[in-house]
């Protein structure tokens, strides 16, 4: 297939590195000092004790790569309003577009019939961009569970290697079948699962992000903290629990599939990455991974006194260092 990766940073450049390996043709969309070194040094993984390097097609313009089979949105949910015109020269009529970040994503309400309908979050308004060339039988919703980091540039660092994996789904019933690009995934070495319903997987990954990255955030720690300290995971725990209320209000009751306990002992040994972009000074995902839930539970009449102040808190720390701008879309 021939793939591009939007946004090729810590995970899409894993990613990327992995595709090309399995014979893919890739392309990648970078920029800065990342996009040169990629261009002149190739794009380097490093993983446990081994290291790939791969030559991919790289440009900080997509019209210079052309319509593609596949194209992966590697950027953050809080960089997606820069670049809805920015994926065109890439989609066409049989392309798949794949929506992987983090947090409540902007197609969540496209074909969406079941009620309550979700609240009206600023975000969703970014969809219109997408939607004017991208149809939505051609969305392809996605979650990562993937630990990556940037060791230089064109150089990614995978800290979970064996336990990469990518859950993929239609984003509209009737949308087109995702079992060959979950396949070309799973040749890839990163396991993607077979997923019923898209929207479910995304309200548990939120409730791993707002609750055990959102910790990590505000005390400048790796997300393994709230497994050491029993305070902290006493707060997890409650986190949790406040965000499977409000997934469970909107039809999404995970009680039996989400064991709480199990989530606080498999954390991992990772930075999580809204801390690596506060400590990086990137804009931050503070809307996406606690704002938007917490409109979810205003309109549902659920009560969040842990994820309003885990939220307080962050929004705090984010605004004093200019990555998040309140009351307005990523």
């Amino acid at each position: 297939m021939k793939v591009t990766v939007f946004g090729a940073g810590a995970t899409g450049g894993h990613f990327a590195v992995r595709l090309s390996q399995a014979g893919h043709d890739v392309s990648v969309v970078a920029r800065g000092a990342h996009l040169e070194a990629i261009r002149s040094n190739g794009l380097t993984l490093l993983a446990a004790d081994d290291r790939a390097t791969v030559k991919v097609r790289a440009s900080a313009d997509a019209t210079e790569i052309g319509v593609q089979d596949v194209v992966l949105v590697g950027v953050k949910g809080a960089g997606l309003a820069a670049i809805t015109q920015a994926l065109r020269p890439l989609v066409g009529p049989d392309t798949r577009v794949i929506f992987p970040q983090n947090g409540m994503p902007w197609w969540y309400p496209v074909g969406l019939t079941t009620t309550p309908a979700p609240p009206d979050w600023a975000d969703f308004s970014i969809g219109a961009g997408f939607l004017d060339y991208i149809a939505p039988g051609q969305l392809v919703g996605g979650s990562i569970y993937s630990a990556n980091e940037l060791d230089a540039p064109g150089v990614v660092r995978n800290a979970s290697p064996g336990h990469n994996r990518l859950d993929l789904g239609a984003v509209v019933p009737g949308g087109d079948g995702v079992e060959d690009l979950r396949r070309a995934f799973r040749d890839a070495g990163i396991d993607a699962p077979d997923v019923p319903d898209i929207r479910a997987v995304i309200w548990r990954k939120l409730l791993a992000n707002m609750s055990g990255s959102i910790i990590a955030l505000i005390t400048g720690n790796k997300s393994s903290i709230s497994r050491k300290d029993p305070a902290l995971g006493a707060v997890y725990r409650r986190a949790v629990g406040e965000g499977m209320a409000i997934a469970a209000a909107y039809g999404y009751d995970l009680a039996d599939t989400v064991d709480v306990d199990a989530m606080l002992k498999s954390i991992p040994e990772h930075k999580p990455s809204i801390r690596q972009d506060f400590e990086a000074g990137r804009p931050m995902e503070i809307g996406q991974i606690l704002l938007a839930p917490l409109a979810f539970a205003r309109q549902a009449g659920v009560d969040t006194p842990v994820l309003d102040t885990l939220a307080a808190l962050a929004q705090r720390m984010a605004e004093d260092r200019g990555l998040f701008q309140r009351d307005a879309p990523a």
